[in-house]
């Protein structure tokens, strides 16, 4: 009866900790966008039904609350999109089943190698086969977005030039795509062949952000299909934004230099509970034995594990700010 007693204490507190971190998560989120809603409503006047049906413009189809524009890019956020986004080309159905299998494979090393409980190889293996793969695509997303926006103001630059010297936009992106190395040249080299087997513009822009999961490139989309709809100079306008992307480039170094102390503290933080545990493992591996081999010592070991999970999350959270 004691021991069923500590397992509904154990399993009790890990839910406990996970749900107080989601309602701080979501608590937020939800009361923004509600905050947002009613500067929305309150700050502009009411449209008609037919209007906003008719409404053709990205102007007149914009949503404060998820920070994009409707009609013409419609953003499509899916599991495709978000291993796009790190540059991974395998199918999700393959994706799935190659860290399903790491889950597996990690669940059974725990159970018939090191001998754990049950329950708690099987809660490993599931934690591994969902945080892997969710770090990887963070890193390769992180690497992606770097190698883009490292040349992308090269890019601007060059479009604007030519811009100026009359050429049109569609050229100007071929002259990208022939002038640019790596990822952006990449990037508009599918575009102008896409456009050149009869693709609309839109279309082709959509989908390219969709793909890139980049703000930036999000934005020259905008730009682009705003001056086909409205007319106006290009040329101006691209040079208004390279002033802006260059102005973001800045700030998001500035951010980085000065969140870097608390980085590097957070890096020391998440490292010492291991280092603690493997120093007295090394020195004294009889003592950490009723932790790993005991039932009670296993549920505290949860208990313990889901806390410093959460811990590291929110201090990484707190940590690592982006730029919008």
């Amino acid at each position: 009866m004691r021991e069923h007693f500590i397992d509904i204490i154990s399993f009790g507190s890990i839910f406990l900790v996970m749900a107080i971190y989601v309602f701080f998560v979501y608590y937020r989120k939800i009361k923004n966008e509600k905050f947002d809603w009613k500067k929305r409503i309150s700050a502009s006047p009411s449209l008609l039904v037919d209007e906003k049906v008719t409404s053709t413009s990205l102007l007149k189809d914009q949503s404060y609350s998820e920070q994009h524009f409707k009609s013409k890019l419609v953003r499509v956020e899916g599991l495709r999109e978000w291993l796009q986004h790190g540059g991974i080309t395998v199918s999700p159905s393959l994706f799935i089943a190659i860290f399903a299998l790491v889950g597996l494979i990690s669940g059974s090393i725990f159970y018939f190698i090191l001998h754990l409980n049950g329950i708690i190889s099987v809660l490993l293996g599931v934690g591994l086969s969902l945080m892997i793969p969710w770090i990887l695509v963070l890193y390769l997303t992180s690497r992606q977005t770097n190698l883009f926006l490292n040349d992308f103001p090269t890019a601007l630059d060059t479009m604007r030039r030519a811009l100026r010297a009359g050429y049109s936009a569609d050229r100007t992106m071929e002259m990208v795509a022939e002038q640019q190395a790596g990822l952006v040249g990449e990037v508009f080299r599918v575009i102008t062949e896409k456009m050149r087997l009869g693709e609309s513009a839109e279309t082709v822009m959509a989908e390219m952000s969709n793909r890139l999961g980049i703000n930036e490139f999000r934005m020259l989309s905008i730009v682009f299909i705003l001056q086909r709809e409205t007319g106006g100079s290009l040329a101006e306008a691209m040079e208004s934004y390279a002033k802006i992307i260059r102005a973001r480039t800045s700030l998001r170094k500035k951010i980085k230099a000065l969140s870097a102390e608390v980085r590097v503290t957070a890096m020391i933080l998440s490292a010492v509970p291991f280092f603690i545990l493997g120093a007295v493992y090394i020195t004294s591996p009889r003592y950490l034995d009723p932790l790993f081999f005991t039932e009670r010592g296993n549920h505290l070991l949860l208990v313990g594990g889901a806390m410093l999970v959460v811990g590291i999350g929110i201090m990484f959270r707190m940590a690592y700010k982006e730029v919008y």
